[in-house]
């Protein structure tokens, strides 16, 4: 039987290291301090159908997404494609690009669904509508910018469209009729890293 406890802790500590290795440690430490044990027992999403709907699948998430993305940067290098970001900003925008799926000091984004319905369709959990309602990226952004956390404008950017045009509001972004709309590659490689690793934890579910 999977051990969701233990894995929690093994996705934790690589966390605690990602972290431990930016220059803004202390105030990314000082803010998850403030978000409580919901960086641990966060999940991914809502559905068993999507992506890590049980305790600890945000971590172990945004982890897979992060060590995802270093092995796309490589790939995208290897085939000639420019790698025009720092390690610390990949990180970065990785371990960050849904934070907002952790709500706020005032309450978590996911609670538990008390539908019966709903759970034996596979929502183990609903939407907190207790706290403000933004989109995921852009809580994560306010989150950061709340406390006090700088960003370059790559891990901005990169955080702002890790979902790519399945959010339509990024559209703007990625198709533009300027010659070279996007001036770092940053946010293709997070939103590569994303999509490849939650297409993967839900073949875990699915197979």
């Amino acid at each position: 039987m999977f051990d969701y406890e233990e894995k929690a802790k093994q996705n934790y500590a690589k966390f605690m290291e990602f972290i431990e290795s930016d220059s803004r440690a202390e105030q990314l430490k000082a803010m998850y301090e403030k978000l409580g044990e919901q960086l641990i027992s966060a999940p991914a999403s809502s559905k068993t159908h999507y992506h890590n709907a049980f305790p600890g699948g945000y971590i172990d998430h945004v982890v897979h997404v992060c060590e995802s993305a270093t092995k796309v940067a490589m790939t995208y290098k290897g085939i000639g494609g420019n790698v025009d970001f720092t390690k610390q900003e990949m990180v970065f925008a990785a371990l960050h690009h849904d934070l907002g799926k952790l709500g706020t000091e005032d309450g978590p984004y996911y609670i538990d669904q008390d539908s019966d319905w709903h759970r034996k369709r596979g929502e183990m959990y609903k939407h907190n509508e207790h706290i403000q309602y933004m989109k995921v990226t852009d809580r994560a952004l306010y989150m950061l910018q709340k406390c006090g956390i700088e960003m370059t404008e790559k891990e901005w950017l990169a955080i702002k469209l890790s979902d790519g045009i399945y959010d339509e509001g990024n559209v703007a972004y990625y198709k533009n009729f300027s010659v070279y709309p996007m001036k770092t590659n940053l946010p293709y490689i997070i939103h590569w890293a994303d999509h490849m690793a939650s297409m993967a934890e839900k073949d875990m579910v699915k197979f």
